[in-house]
């Protein structure tokens, strides 16, 4: 028993004292306790990494003095402090070291072990507060307990909170702290305009999404109860929820508004939250979970946040993001967004949306409709998006059609939530303030990642442009000397015209078609009939059929009787409905006109079928080019994509089968055809049965061939011009730091020598940045068919 004792004693040396405090009420004393100390300790910090103090060494029974635990990354020992501050953890904060609570620590993190998981964690997100104290506890041969986990978490809160009060000074000694400065600012290629620079028709290209990896589970669902966290990871570049929800009446303006004018029966676009009617089905409709009604748009309860949407420009740099709550991407979230982008930006936007084309009938009912059309806001759908909406929708909505667009493809949000998908794993069982935090940290670093890739991804562009412009001059030429009197944008708008006047038909169904139909069925029953009849009456002149199968054959005969005089009595019901006094023969010329018409039915049916597996096929090849995928999952999609080729080849037989069958006889699809198809529009071509859609000049393959190069060909030289005001923009703020920088770490040097070191090491970073930036910028000048700015206007 004594042994027990003594093992007890060396194990615990320090009791747990009870604590009579809710979670939420530590939480909240923790963080009182931290803010009083947060101007003194960012001071600290200054002064520390001004200076790198070590710790001295002090006799532990001295006065004034106190003895911690500190950890390092590969060392771990007790240290000695003597008192400079009425807090310890200013103390510590001096010689480099945070502790981890803010009243008595027990342990403490330097400095350097924090910077270094900082620094990791930004370039790899997926590395998590508990594998880097799992990490640290390997490595100094401690076992691992999650409340070593927790504790490093507090001081990493503490050290990210004091960066960030830090960079504050900086930004407010540079003038960096203004309304919206970040927005008017991260990415000067958009935003640094200068003086009589060439005119573009858009100030701004920007792309908006939502993404739903990272959720946030409801603490409620999973423990009862929130431990509520005083805390907000906001920073200015978050649309709040308060701002956001003064948008959510806004479909419901639209739906009102809508009903009070003419109705128009082919528009599927206007949400019915509270409808119970079906809504017209649409081709886009079906493809796009985020046009379904706002009362479909819900997420699962267990989510307290069920993602983030946000709007990035054409080069990554983030505009807005705000938290979409236990929702899926409702119109509110675009519409906020939209808004704010006005309310900064002003005239001129160009957006992107994956549903633009229902977006934008959305806003234009909106309470923003009037300031849209004055201030010329416009949009398209993304380049890759765009496959799977339908012809009609693609030559009013798609990015390669907007003049001014350039070659953006508008699927820079798609790039984003691919690097910030890592954070999910860590965030959905986080508190909300943890989960702001982390997204906003790792937003700020992908900023200047962007940045510093800037002028890679201007010259990457630029020969993209200048290579597209070679080859579609060449291309072009040789098809307008064989094919002369072109005019591809007027063909452009006769297709529209074309297609909407196909959008407007109606599958109209009568009498006539449904009594053809029961005279088919009719018929075949009546051969069912036969046949068994047939069998049945053999049955009596055979000795050597069994029990078994002589009970099979009256029952084949049961059955194709009673199902020819139920089809029967269908005929007849028809025939008494129409007033028919003799039956329509095969050949009889009503007949063969409603026949006629279930042949287009069965045709169009065939061509949405070959549509709706090859769209899969596409997103399923798509996702199998994805990260992170799993082995298992990798060959689910595998399996699928094999299924979904048989498919596709029988949905290629029905298709030829009913073709051959038209008034007008259609080209039969080739399995070679289907697998090289990149517009799944061109399918709504072949819905035309009817009219002379097939005749037109812009429906022949060839012609469409060359119309995509006139139209990529448009696009790069606006590429170009863009890309050459955004060259001149970023070199000239290059200029501008060179000049700005110094001379502010100067004049701090006067006054505060601890911040102008800070700042001198943001300006060493900055000024590699742009030295790199200097480097592709010559590279670029070397181009053949370069136009911008040389490297002597710059020098």
């Amino acid at each position: 028993m004594l042994l027990y004792q003594e093992l007890d004693q060396l194990t615990n040396d320090h009791r747990k004292r009870s604590d009579l405090r809710d979670r939420s009420q530590r939480i909240h004393d923790e963080v009182h306790s931290w803010l009083e100390q947060y101007d003194a300790l960012s001071e600290a910090l200054q002064a520390y990494l001004h200076d790198h103090l070590q710790p001295p060494i002090y006799d532990s029974n001295e006065l004034d003095t106190f003895s911690i635990e500190v950890v390092d990354i590969f060392t771990r020992k007790v240290c000695t402090f003597k008192h400079q501050s009425p807090y310890i953890n200013v103390t510590l904060m001096r010689y480099g070291c945070i502790g981890c609570s803010a009243i008595r620590p027990s342990i403490a993190i330097t400095i350097q072990t924090l910077a270094v998981y900082w620094q990791t964690h930004r370039v790899c997100p997926r590395l998590s507060i508990h594998a880097e104290a799992k990490k640290l506890c390997h490595l100094h041969n401690v076992y691992y307990h999650r409340y070593l986990a927790t504790q490093y978490c507090i001081a990493y809160d503490v050290y990210l909170k004091v960066l960030r009060r830090i960079d504050m000074k900086i930004d407010t000694h540079l003038g960096h702290d203004t309304p919206h400065w970040r927005m008017l600012n991260s990415c000067p290629a958009c935003q640094y305009t200068l003086e009589d620079e060439p005119p573009l028709k858009f100030s701004v290209l920007c792309a908006c999404d939502g993404n739903n990896s990272t959720k946030l589970v409801d603490p409620v669902i999973c423990r009862g109860n929130e431990c509520l966290d005083p805390r907000s990871g906001l920073s200015s570049i978050w649309l709040t929820e308060e701002y956001v929800d003064g948008f959510k009446d806004e479909v419901q303006s639209a739906r009102t508004l809508d009903q009070q004018q003419i109705q128009d029966p082919d528009d599927p676009w206007v949400d019915e939250p509270d409808s119970t009617d079906a809504e017209p089905s649409n081709v886009c409709v079906d493809r796009w979970h985020n046009v379904a009604p706002e009362s479909c748009k819900k997420m699962f309860a267990i989510f307290k946040k069920s993602g983030i949407f946000i709007t990035v420009c054409r080069h990554g740099f983030l505009l807005t993001i705000c938290d979409m709550v236990q929702s899926g991407e409702l119109m509110k979230y675009p519409i906020a967004s939209l808004k704010k982008l006005m309310d900064v930006f002003g005239p001129n936007i160009l957006y992107s949306h994956d549903i633009k084309c229902a977006f934008e009938k959305i806003l234009l009912r909106s309470s923003l409709a009037d300031d849209v059309k004055w201030l010329n806001i416009q949009g398209v759908v993304p380049a890759f998006h765009g496959h799977a909406h339908n012809q009609l929708c693609q030559v009013q909505h798609h990015s390669k059609y907007m003049v001014g667009a350039g070659k953006e493809d508008f699927e820079t949000c798609e790039r984003m939530f691919s690097e910030s998908n890592a954070l999910a794993a860590q965030t959905c069982n986080a508190t909300e303030f943890h989960c702001h935090q982390a997204l906003d940290e790792h937003f700020r670093f992908a900023d200047m990642d962007k940045y510093a890739g800037l002028l890679n991804f201007i010259h990457q562009n630029y020969v993209q442009a200048l290579l597209i412009i070679n080859a579609s001059t060449i291309f072009l030429s040789n098809f307008q000397a064989s094919t002369p009197d072109i005019d591809f944008a007027a063909d452009l708008e006769d297709e529209r015209a074309c297609l909407q006047a196909l959008a407007h038909k109606k599958d109209e169904t009568s009498v006539e078609v449904d009594y053809v139909k029961a005279l088919v069925d009719l018929e075949d029953a009546q051969a069912a009939y036969d046949n068994a009849r047939t069998e049945f009456q053999r049955l009596d002149l055979r000795l050597d059929v069994s029990p078994k199968d002589a009970g099979h054959v009256r029952r084949r005969h049961t059955n194709a009787t009673n199902k020819l005089d139920q089809k029967l009595e269908i005929v007849e019901d028809y025939e008494r409905q129409m007033a028919l006094e003799t039956r329509w023969h095969p050949e009889h010329p009503e007949r063969l006109k409603a026949q006629s018409r279930i042949t287009h039915r069965l045709y169009h049916k065939a061509v949405s079928d070959v549509e709706r597996l090859v769209v899969m096929r596409l997103l399923e090849l798509t996702k199998m080019q994805m990260n992170g995928l799993g082995y298992k999952l990798h060959t689910q999609i595998s399996t699928a994509l094999k299924t979904r080729a048989t498919a596709i080849r029988s949905a290629i037989q029905r298709y030829n089968k009913y073709a051959a069958l038209l008034n007008l006889p259609r080209a039969p699809l080739q399995w070679e055809q289907i697998v090289e198809y990149s517009f799944l529009a061109e399918f709504d071509l072949l819905q035309d049965s009817d009219s002379n859609i097939q005749a037109k000049r812009w429906a022949s393959p060839s012609y469409r061939n060359a119309s995509a190069q006139y139209f990529e060909l448009q696009r790069a030289k606006e590429e170009v011009q863009r890309l050459n005001v955004e060259i001149s923009r970023l070199l000239t703020k290059i200029r501008d730091d060179t000049l700005k920088y110094p001379a502010a770490i100067k004049k701090l040097e006067e006054t505060d020598p601890f911040l102008a070191g800070e700042l001198t090491r943001h300006w060493q970073y900055l000024k590699s940045v742009n030295a790199r930036h200097l480097w592709h910028f010559r590279k670029t000048c070397s181009l053949p068919g370069y136009s911008a700015p040389s490297v002597q206007a710059f020098d």
